[in-house]
């Protein structure tokens, strides 16, 4: 399933994605009832209303492009405490614009007067119904997502995908991925929080995609010890 985010407090509602979402699960539902075969209703209730207000559709790859070329297979290390949650994503790998599930990268203790992350782990796990509620938009048809796990200060990420993502009329933003260990030793792909709107808050500087994007340093400090690499 494909999906987009809102997070409360602070951040505007994706009024366009949100109706999208309504709009393919009820065509799901006729569809169903009438024995259609399955299509994928989403792309094209999309793909029309994008067209009907002039937003962009297309992503773009940069990963092996020269102007990723000194980020691409850089190491970073995590400033605070933070943790792992079940994020709706840029679905990277399309050719025009879709969401997906992914794994999500945010900070403790982080943001703004209008929307704060937990404290810590166990400031969350105290009222995890709550947290749940405030930091993950629950859809229609949709389970309640939360926090997979605590992610310590200074573990230390690779980022590997760079992709100018299309948003509406609004131009495109930076999707960016990136590879780290868990605590049980495993490999995760993660989405780096770039968008203020579907992850809050954004760990990059500024705006646009004309430039390299820059990573607060609040947030990540570049490793090049071995350690990291």
């Amino acid at each position: 399933m494909q999906y987009n985010n809102r997070i409360k407090g602070g951040r505007k509602k994706l009024g366009l994605r949100s109706f999208v979402d309504n709009f393919s699960q009820a065509l799901s539902a006729l569809y169903a009832a009438l024995g259609t075969k399955e299509v994928n209703l989403k792309f094209l209730a999309l793909f029309l209303l994008s067209i009907l207000s002039g937003c962009s559709v297309v992503v773009h790859d940069k990963t092996n492009d020269p102007i990723a070329l000194s980020l691409i297979g850089s190491y970073y290390q995590t400033v605070k405490d933070g943790f792992l949650y079940e994020a709706r994503c840029a679905d990277i790998n399309a050719s025009i614009q879709s969401t997906e599930w992914c794994t999500g990268i945010q900070a403790f203790d982080s943001g703004n007067e209008y929307s704060k992350t937990p404290t810590n782990y166990q400031a969350y796990k105290s009222a995890q119904e709550e947290w749940d509620t405030k930091l993950f938009t629950k859809l229609a048809f949709e389970k309640q997502r939360s926090i997979i796990s605590a992610l310590s200060k200074g573990t230390v990420i690779k980022i590997t995908k760079l992709v100018q993502y299309p948003w509406g009329t609004n131009g495109y933003y930076w999707a960016i991925r990136a590879e780290l260990i868990n605590t049980e030793g495993n490999l995760i792909e993660v989405e780096l929080p770039t968008n203020s709107a579907l992850a809050f808050p954004s760990w990059l500087q500024g705006y646009g995609v004309q430039a390299l994007p820059q990573l607060k340093q609040e947030y990540l400090m570049q490793c090049k010890n071995a350690k990291c690499t």
